[in-house]
């Protein structure tokens, strides 16, 4: 086992082992924690982007696991509401972020059992098959090749499950850090022939399955851009149409009012305090991004830059125990401010 894998297996099972994360929680710990999912796949399929996927044993383990510790699963509104209660029992918000199908066929029977309500964040493309998927052609493409070459980047190895999961999450990494590599990673699925649109088609709601959750008691429908593009390379013009269009569409569509948005990518070099002022603008009451966090009442005050916690495919009682208790914002945050904004 590789070192860095292995101290990242490690140092959740050894910080609540020795009560670090016990002591870490007295200050990053928060009100409650925003979960950040996408797909939710069976357990037995393989995925090589399983950075984007969770299996519903493992959902399912994660509520259960919850639950047990007194956590109370709630909706966005509710959670904003009880920033302003200090006696308010802890809280777990779930949100599913672009728009696939799976959040209907497999999240919600899941999120049924729990009584559990949660928010997806649909991408206009998602619904008329006009996104630029380019993570299910990488997918694809990965899933045929034992090796890639990636001028710029360069050779991965692909053979064998590990490989190709390691390479999906290497280059997935790679164009978070630098969204120019986007280009060459295009032209090497436009060169394998892969139809990236049939893949949208197979993965992403249609209309009348956006409607069935948008009806659900337990569901909330969000917005998440028009196109699924980084906002801060974009014009102060072309994001208030992003954010303003998709609000739109889906508001057409649901005939229920749209008023909580996900930033795409949602880190720091995808979005920032312009984004925030703009989602503000448009009347979106929350806006989430991806930075590491757990919930605080100042967050009252910034809900257009509410951090969440990702919900891992390899999450384990120790890691999550750490997430809930504001681990992962301690360390990413160097033991800095235990309130996350842009």
């Amino acid at each position: 086992m590789k070192v860095r894998p292995f101290v990242k297996k490690a140092f959740p099972v050894v910080a609540r082992a020795t009560g670090l994360s016990s002591v870490v929680a007295l200050r990053y710990r928060g009100r409650g924690a925003i979960f950040a999912l996408h797909s939710v796949v069976d357990p037995s399929t393989f995925h090589p982007d399983e950075t984007l996927r969770c299996s519903e044993d493992k959902l399912e383990a994660t509520l259960r696991w919850l639950k047990r510790r007194g956590v109370d699963f709630v909706s966005l509104d509710e959670a904003m509401r009880r920033l302003s209660r200090p006696s308010a029992a802890p809280f777990a918000v779930f949100t599913f972020d672009d728009g696939y199908a799976d959040n209907l066929t497999r999240a919600l029977p899941v999120m049924e059992r729990f009584a559990a309500p949660f928010t997806v964040y649909v991408t206009t493309g998602m619904i008329t098959r006009a996104i630029d998927a380019w993570w299910f052609g990488l997918a694809a493409l990965i899933r045929r090749r034992d090796k890639i070459v990636l001028p710029g980047f360069g050779h991965l190895d692909c053979s064998g499950l590990p490989g190709k999961k390691r390479s999906f999450a290497s280059i997935e990494a790679a164009i978070h850090r630098d969204f120019s590599l986007l280009a060459r990673v295009r032209a090497l699925i436009d060169a394998s022939n892969i139809d990236c649109r049939a893949l949208v088609d197979q993965e992403a709601l249609n209309e009348h399955q956006l409607r069935r959750l948008a009806q659900h008691p337990l569901v909330t429908i969000g917005a998440h851009t028009m196109t699924h593009r980084n906002l801060a390379e974009a014009s102060t013009e072309t994001v208030r149409l992003e954010m303003a269009e998709n609000r739109r569409f889906l508001q057409d569509i649901t005939g229920t009012p749209i008023e909580h948005f996900a930033y795409p990518f949602g880190h720091a070099r995808a979005c920032g305090e312009r984004e925030a002022a703009i989602a503000r603008a448009v009347g979106f009451r929350t806006a989430v991004t991806t930075r590491h966090g757990q919930l605080f009442s100042e967050h009252l005050h910034h809900a257009h830059e509410l951090p969440r916690v990702h919900l891992a495919y390899d999450d384990t009682p120790s890691s999550l125990h750490c997430k809930m208790n504001g681990v992962l914002r301690a360390v990413h945050s160097r033991f800095g401010s235990p309130i996350a904004l842009m």
